[in-house]
Formats: structure tokens, C-alpha cells, sequence
């Protein structure tokens, strides 16, 4: 009876323990499921606010959770387009195609106008594949990145975006800044889901190699323009992301790394009046989901 006895008085606190967290469980996932709900509330209030086209994919990378909108509508890419190019660059150097300190002569016909220094360097320069890859993406160099896609070929980089990468909307139809071609319907495309996909593959290691997506999130991290996603975020967290811009279109795509969990946040906007406006509206949409 004493040995009975004794049982049941180690086992009443446990299972109270037991039940205590349950139901601990249970309200911080009744908890979390509300803050989503609202988080999805506010952000499609004010993406129907906005006035402009607007897609949106955010997903918590701790819980999986994903608020959305918009999220398969296709957008011209401007240089979102620059990330699949990037994981491109290394999937062939990955395959033997190139290697990451092979040098690329800089020529005339290759310079784009817009954004990137490489455009006033003189003709002959040599650089590094691996230079032109940090240029285009923490500058958004359009010369860098016309010379990383000449080196590749259209039809390499649209057979990884498919087939390698299982994209289904993103391509890679004409050059950076080919505005002729814009003009004549031909154009880069994706979408917000995608691009959060394809982040997402970044960050747990899964294009290329885990090697090859440490190196590219890296470089991501490196991002120097930080008018839209970091906006309104505290300057000390880390967000590795690609921004893009044509007219009538502003995009971000990235990762914001904070203490408590990481997350994606990919904003694509067109149709705008002002492009304050679509930066701000941007950065809102991230702040809103680090509060």
C-alpha cells in the first residue's frame, strides 16, 4: 500500500505537468494562428489599398505558417530576375561549365545603361565570375549581369529555371535593360510565390549545394540597397535580398533574420502612380510582419 501510495504521489504532479503543457501548446497555437489571421487581414486591407498591382508571399520559416496575396499573379521581374541568375552561375559551375574565378572581357556591346558602375569601366576589363555575381546582386549591376547571362546562354539558364529548378512562370526571355524587346512583349516574368521559393531552397541549403547556398544567401546579405524591405526594420538585422525597379514596377525579394525566427517577404508592385509610394508600401509590409 505504501509503495501504491508513493506512486500516485510522482504521478499526480506529472500528469498535471503534462496537462499544464498541453494546454500551454495548444494556447500558443491558438495564439499564433490568431496573430496570422490578422497579419493576413491587414495585409490584404491594405494591398487592396494600394493603388497598384500588387502580390505578396510571407511565410515564417520557424512554423511554416504563409500569409499571402496575389501570389501566383505573374510580374515582370526587372532584376528579381538577377537571383535565378545567380543560382544559375553556380548550378553551372557546380556542372564543370564554368568556374567561379574564370575572367569575362568587358565589351561595348554588352554595357547596359540603369543601374551599376561597370557600364563607365573600359572596354578589355576582366572579371571574375564570382565579382560579377556580388555586383549584380548587391548593386544590381546590369552589365554584370548581361555578361553572366551571355557567358551562360538564354537557353541553359531557361532549361535550369525549369527543369533544375521547377520553376513554372519565372524566365529569363530577353536581356537586362533590352527595353526594344520590353517594348516588342518580350519580357522576364515571375512571381511572388516563386521568388519565396526559391529564397526559401537558399536558405535551407537546396540549390546547387548546401556550399553553393551558403555562398549565395552570403551574397544576398550583402544587398547595398535598402529603400524597401529594411526600411522600417531596426538597422541591426540581417536581410539578405534583391530588389527590383523598371518603370512602373518595384519589386523586393528576401530573408529578415531576426532573434526570435527568420522569414520571407517577397513584394512585387506595378501599375503605380509614384514609387515612393510602392517603397513604402514595401517596407510597411515588412515591418508589419517582424511586429
Amino acid at each position: 500500500m505504501e509503495l501504491k501510495s508513493t506512486r500516485i504521489k510522482i504521478l499526480v504532479p506529472v500528469v498535471i505537468l503534462l496537462a499544464s503543457l498541453l494546454c500551454y501548446g495548444e494556447y500558443v497555437s491558438l495564439t499564433r494562428k490568431k496573430i496570422y489571421n490578422n497579419l493576413t487581414n491587414e495585409i490584404s486591407f491594405a494591398s487592396y489599398k494600394f493603388p497598384g498591382e500588387v502580390g505578396i508571399y510571407i511565410k515564417d520559416l520557424n512554423t511554416g505558417m504563409v500569409v499571402s496575396y496575389n501570389e501566383k499573379k505573374a510580374f515582370p521581374s526587372a532584376s528579381l530576375v538577377k537571383i535565378p541568375i545567380m543560382a544559375a552561375v553556380w548550378q553551372a559551375a557546380e556542372d564543370g561549365n564554368i568556374h567561379l574565378d574564370d575572367k569575362i572581357t568587358l565589351t561595348r556591346k554588352i554595357k547596359a545603361p540603369g543601374s551599376g558602375n561597370l557600364k563607365f569601366s573600359r572596354c578589355g576589363t576582366k572579371y571574375t565570375v564570382s565579382e560579377l555575381v556580388l555586383r549584380m546582386i548587391t548593386e544590381s549591376d546590369n552589365t554584370a549581369t548581361n555578361m553572366l547571362s551571355a557567358t551562360l546562354g538564354k537557353s541553359y539558364i531557361n532549361w535550369l529555371l525549369k527543369n533544375k529548378f521547377g520553376f513554372e512562370t519565372t524566365n529569363f526571355s530577353r536581356n537586362i535593360m533590352d527595353l526594344k524587346s520590353a517594348k516588342a512583349g518580350i519580357d522576364n516574368y515571375t512571381t511572388a510565390e516563386e521568388m519565396g521559393v526559391l529564397l526559401e531552397k537558399i536558405y535551407r541549403g537546396k540549390i546547387v549545394s548546401q556550399s553553393a547556398s551558403s555562398n549565395m544567401l552570403e551574397v544576398l546579405s550583402n544587398q547595398k540597397i535598402k529603400d524597401r524591405i529594411p526600411k522600417f526594420l531596426p538597422k541591426s538585422l540581417v536581410v539578405a535580398h534583391k530588389t527590383g525597379l523598371l518603370r512602373d514596377i518595384c519589386h523586393d525579394a528576401g530573408i529578415v533574420f531576426t532573434p526570435k525566427g527568420d522569414f520571407i517577404v517577397c513584394v512585387l508592385t506595378s501599375d503605380f502612380k509614384r514609387y515612393r509610394l510602392a517603397k513604402n508600401f514595401i517596407g510597411e509590409v515588412a515591418y508589419r510582419t517582424y511586429r
